[in-house]
């Protein structure tokens, strides 16, 4: 093979390496909004596909994440979050919910591998699917952040583009009845309690 074949054969192999790189949609930015808004912090590390989130909720409002995608070559989906989730509203949580909503172009933003999504001190409900993540759990106003980790998938809008996804995260409190009854049963179990105490006196 003389050198004219050996340089043909080589550029043809390098321009094939250039042409199967694969399209991915890229995590460009995010920005917080919503009544809950405390505080809100990210990292985006494109290279591993890993995002670190910290946010903190200021009262039981939504909090609401719109990420701006655009397109670029490389390893493609999932990206892997890691969050930090801080109650500083002053009512304790008993669950906390994660729902995608869904860009105005393109097929489908989801939480990948959904079942494996995790938040400490909570527990994955069935209810989940690909675009929501339901937790019940409890979280303390003031306890230390509860620790959230999934991965999420978003599409390609193709070369030139840019789109937006959103990620609505809000927490749930007891409802008022439920404090009445948890007093109520209290209120009932002290008064056997007496009842009891006195017959045995």
């Amino acid at each position: 093979m003389n050198k004219f074949s050996q340089v043909v054969i080589a550029a043809l192999a390098f321009g094939g390496s250039i042409s199967a790189a694969s399209a991915a949609g890229v995590i460009t930015n995010i920005t917080a909004s919503g009544a809950g808004l405390g505080s809100f912090d990210f990292n985006i590390d494109d290279d591993d596909r890993t995002i670190d989130l910290s946010k903190t909720f200021d009262s039981v409002n939504p909090i609401v994440l719109t990420f701006t995608v655009g397109h670029d070559t490389g390893p493609g989906n999932p990206y892997t979050v890691s969050e930090a989730v801080t109650n500083s509203t002053g009512q304790d949580w008993i669950d906390f919910h994660y729902a995608i909503g869904e860009p105005d172009q393109g097929q489908g933003v989801v939480f990948t591998a959904h079942n494996s999504s995790t938040l400490s001190g909570f527990t994955l409900d069935q209810s989940s699917g690909p675009r929501n993540l339901d937790f019940t759990g409890s979280l303390a106003s003031g306890a230390l952040a509860a620790d959230a980790a999934f991965t999420i998938s978003p599409f390609d809008p193709g070369q030139g583009n840019t789109t937006t996804f959103t990620l609505t995260q809000v927490p749930t409190i007891p409802e008022p009845e439920t404090y009445a009854m948890l007093l109520a049963g209290l209120g009932l179990m002290g008064v056997m309690a007496k009842r009891r105490s006195s017959k045995n006196a």
